[in-house]
């Protein structure tokens, strides 16, 4: 078992959940990574909508792995409260990227069409 720097020894269940949150945070990239790939095929006014939903994207994401950090390194009276916050955060980032996904998929307009 992995112990953390207050030499408490985390459970299994702890590990798992540790590591559960370690590979959404590397879906949360891949997503990332797919979605400014794709931003070289949309409009400019996308890519502005998408440049300022990034910002918010990254605050998000910075929380999450902060709490990440904090929750390996915090004694079992804090393990919980820190859970909970690494689901929330993980959550929000999420379901922030819906909404990127749903800025590429939105269709674009005909006036759009036509100044194409």
């Amino acid at each position: 078992m992995a112990e953390t720097d207050k030499g408490h020894k985390l459970s299994e269940s702890q590990r798992q959940f540790l590591d559960q949150a370690i590979a959404r945070v590397k879906d949360v990239n891949g997503m990332e990574k797919d979605i400014k790939t794709r931003m070289k095929d949309v409009s400019e006014d996308v890519c502005k909508e998408l440049e300022s939903w990034f910002v918010n994207l990254e605050s998000l994401k910075s929380q999450a792995c902060v709490e990440i950090d904090m929750i390996e390194h915090s004694s079992v009276n804090e393990w919980a409260e820190r859970r909970q916050r690494v689901d929330q955060y993980l959550g929000d980032v999420e379901r922030e990227f819906e909404s990127g996904y749903e800025i590429l998929e939105r269709p674009v307009s005909s006036r759009d069409k036509w100044e194409k």
